[in-house]
């Protein structure tokens, strides 16, 4: 048993085995070789990418599809013959679940999927450590797969990439490694740079590598602070204990007040720790984005109007970014390239998480941007 695997006796009474298969129910994942009716339910397939093995083992990845034909609840103006492609990628702790941004996609001429990487969401395995990785370079086949199997489908239509949060970087680095292939990039809240900025990273990252060649597996004592976060996405304004804003009269049964509906495996409220390996590689690619990192394509980078890390709970979670520093990745965007258009809002870190009316205005700048550049 290596280090990283042992738990005292308490601890393992206190804690509960996560069954990552469980949301897929008894079919299990999908094949490798055939699209599969995926769990977000009518007009989304999935289909599983297999991947070369790591040191944890077996490593996949999952592509969804989105087929507004086959959707009841598809958005006017999505068609059969798409003029762009668009591929979303998920952040830390996540996996794709956002339906209207698949349902947005398409009704602007879009022919959408959405990657879950290795060791996330569809592509997590009980053998796997959540999120585990050493290199973001190792990111590479995952795409790469991805678009060799979407370009078998629908080829020579401009690609544009959807980040969020550490998907933003990892779209992002990507870019940067692969000149020339994209026609568009847009970001979610992109995790470019830590809350403490560039400069304690000279410092820091040093003893991170040293530690992680040693043991990358080790847990950061990175404190046990509020998850407002979780909480907010989880209970919406239903359970928050706040009056229900005037705006959001009528939207009763919106997600954002009720609740949104993930998968808990995939998508945990309680988060889990953090591997100095993962840590290192991280900001490895923030010291790249600042000094280095250039990309032509034209880039939307979208983010929260201001960041809220109180401790206290407070009707501010519902409208700020409680997970990053906003002011941060606002500086390292307009530096990555000549073409960067930033656009903030009222909303949480995950602006497609947000309230109807920010969602709104989120969908209408991606529609414009999209209608100028690709």
């Amino acid at each position: 048993m290596t280090d990283h695997d042992e738990v005292t006796t308490e601890q393992a009474e206190d804690t509960l085995p996560i069954d990552v298969l469980a949301p897929w129910g008894d079919d299990g994942p999908p094949p490798a070789d055939a699209w599969r009716a995926d769990i977000m339910g009518p007009g989304f397939q999935s289909r599983t990418l297999a991947l070369l093995p790591d040191d944890e083992g077996e490593c996949v990845a999952t592509l969804v599809r989105y087929l507004p034909a086959d959707d009841p609840q598809a958005y006017e103006g999505a068609t059969a013959t798409p003029r762009f492609v668009a591929l979303y990628v998920h952040g830390r702790n996540d996996y794709f679940f956002q339906h209207e941004l698949a349902r947005n996609v398409a009704a602007w001429g879009g022919s959408f999927y959405a990657l879950d990487l290795r060791k996330y969401g569809r592509s997590l395995r009980p053998h796997q450590t959540i999120g585990f990785i050493t290199d973001l370079a190792d990111y590479d086949e995952d795409v790469s797969e991805a678009l060799d199997l979407i370009r078998s489908e629908v080829p020579d239509l401009p690609l544009v990439l959807i980040g969020h949060s550490t998907g933003g970087l990892i779209l992002t680095m990507w870019t940067y490694r692969h000149p020339g292939v994209i026609s568009g990039l847009i970001l979610n809240s992109a995790w470019l740079e830590m809350q403490s900025a560039a400069s304690m990273r000279s410092t820091i990252q040093p003893v991170l590598g040293r530690i992680a060649s040693r043991n990358p597996h080790w847990e950061l004592p990175m404190g046990t602070g509020p998850d407002h976060y979780g909480r907010s996405l989880g209970g919406g304004w239903a359970e928050s204990g706040f009056d229900l804003p005037e705006e959001l009269t009528g939207h009763e049964n919106d997600p954002a007040v009720t609740g949104w509906d993930f998968a808990r495996e995939w998508k945990r409220p309680e988060s889990y720790p953090v591997p100095v390996g993962w840590m290192d590689t991280i900001m490895a690619a923030h010291g790249q984005i600042e000094k280095e990192a250039t990309i032509e394509a034209p880039i939307l980078s979208m983010v929260s109007h201001a960041t809220y890390f109180g401790e206290e709970w407070t009707e501010e979670v519902f409208s700020t970014d409680v997970v990053l520093d906003v002011e941060a990745i606002v500086d390292r965007s307009a530096r990555l390239g000549p073409q960067v258009t930033i656009a903030r809002f009222d909303g949480v870190h995950d602006l497609f998480l947000s309230a109807p009316a920010v969602r709104a205005q989120v969908w209408d700048t991606m529609r414009r941007w999209v209608g100028a550049f690709i």
